[in-house]
């Protein structure tokens, strides 16, 4: 296990002998490392966690250091990172706030320098979060969502697969699965590159699309919308979004953004 002889790691820490550790890096007792991992210098890993195999943390990293919550005292609150998540330059991710609670970040994520993932926040696989992303605590991430460059998340928004955000955009409300999300934080069309690449077939596309027709068309309450597309929906796809805008909400869903692009009109 190379270790660089500048690095302070708890006896009690548990690093697997594959894992790399660079200088100055400081690893708690509670923590466990698992094999392939590779810490850059000035890393700090605390609280009660666990880094699943063949992760990269660069310069700067803090992982499962205290909550930003004042109701919190020092009780054990988790930390997970999923395996082969890359974190670099200087991303803080903080443990969860309430006893024996947990922040959760998914396998193969990307999170750009910078970003920040608020206490008992759920991150899904393969998702990514670009420079300066800001998810305060108790955001969900569905998987394979891209958050753009200095996007600024309130506390409990839910966030959907295959989602799309523009940069330095303010999202307040939940976002439902397959859109793009503009910098006023609302709803601009559908992420259809990002369906296709991540292998949906037409059909299914086409059923989100019927889906998002349904949801955000003229005329109607929101809630009346959703009744229509609950009998209607007969792929997984739009399964997928009906299961989203039924569940609980704490901050409402996202409407469709007034500032409409062409290509959102072709939705």
């Amino acid at each position: 296990m190379p270790i660089h002889p500048t690095a302070i790691i708890d006896p009690r820490a548990e690093i697997d002998p594959g894992a790399t550790i660079g200088p100055n890096c400081v690893i708690d007792e509670n923590v466990r490392i698992g094999p392939g991992c590779r810490l850059y210098q000035n890393v700090y890993v605390t609280g009660w966690t666990e880094i699943a195999a063949d992760c990269e943390l660069h310069p700067g990293v803090i992982v499962g250091h205290a909550p930003q919550d004042v109701k919190y005292s020092g009780q054990r609150t988790y930390c997970r990172i999923g395996r082969g998540t890359v974190l670099r330059e200087y991303v803080t991710i903080h443990r969860g706030t309430t006893p024996e609670s947990q922040t959760v970040v998914g396998e193969e994520c990307f999170i750009l320098c910078g970003t920040h993932v608020g206490h008992n926040c759920a991150i899904g696989d393969r998702v990514t979060l670009i420079n300066n992303t800001l998810l305060a605590g108790h955001v969900q991430v569905a998987e394979r969502a891209t958050l753009g460059g200095a996007v600024g998340v309130h506390q409990f928004v839910r966030i959907g697969e295959l989602v799309m955000i523009a940069g330095c955009a303010r999202v307040v409300q939940d976002i439902p699965p397959f859109t793009l999300i503009g910098v006023d934080g609302h709803v601009s069309g559908l992420n259809r590159v990002g369906m296709r690449r991540a292998g949906m077939t037409r059909e299914e596309i086409d059923e989100v699309r019927t889906a998002y027709r349904i949801l955000y068309g003229p005329g109607g309450s929101f809630r009346a919308a959703v009744d229509r597309l609950a009998q209607s929906t007969r792929s997984a796809a739009a399964e997928k979004i009906l299961e989203f805008v039924q569940g609980d909400s704490k901050k409402g869903i996202a409407g469709r953004s007034r500032r409409r692009t062409k290509s959102a009109e072709d939705d």
